[in-house]
């Protein structure tokens, strides 16, 4: 198995409304830049969108400590099944640390194929986290009824 690692990021909003936001896959949307995604479907457990380059992609939540790691499994006909660890951590009650862990099984060639894309990847996708204008939505979002 091929592991990425991204760098940690912080975010203005505490670990607990983080956990809560991020464990309901519908709000997984809100994230994804737009023109970048179609075919959008979710549950709260579960979502399916079709992404360029990569086809149609599920993910599905699989495992989650509470205000602290969220595990996804993710499926596309190009990678085939991807683990995603979101490690969240306490800094405040208003801010959080967020680093993403990737696993993927690769045959060589489209380990090579993919080369550091993987890693750039990760960057572009934590510079998004940290730039996120919502999240004035995610706080508080732990107290929503």
């Amino acid at each position: 198995m091929t592991t990425y690692t991204s760098r940690r990021a912080e975010v203005p909003c505490g670990d607990s409304d983080l956990y809560a936001f991020l464990t309901d896959m519908r709000n997984l949307r809100s994230l994804v830049p737009g023109g970048t995604v179609t075919d959008w479907e979710a549950t709260e457990d579960r979502c399916s969108f079709k992404a360029d380059m990569a086809g149609r992609i599920t993910a599905s939540l699989s495992e989650a400590l509470p205000h602290s790691m969220i595990t996804c499994e993710a499926e596309s006909l190009l990678t085939g099944k991807v683990k995603i660890r979101l490690n969240i951590e306490f800094i405040t009650n208003m801010r959080s640390a967020v680093r993403i862990d990737t696993g993927l099984n690769m045959n060589p060639l489209l380990r090579m194929l993919i080369g550091d894309a993987a890693g750039r990847y990760l960057e572009n996708l934590m510079d998004l986290i940290e730039s996120y204008d919502g999240y004035d939505r995610v706080r508080g979002y732990n107290q929503s009824p």
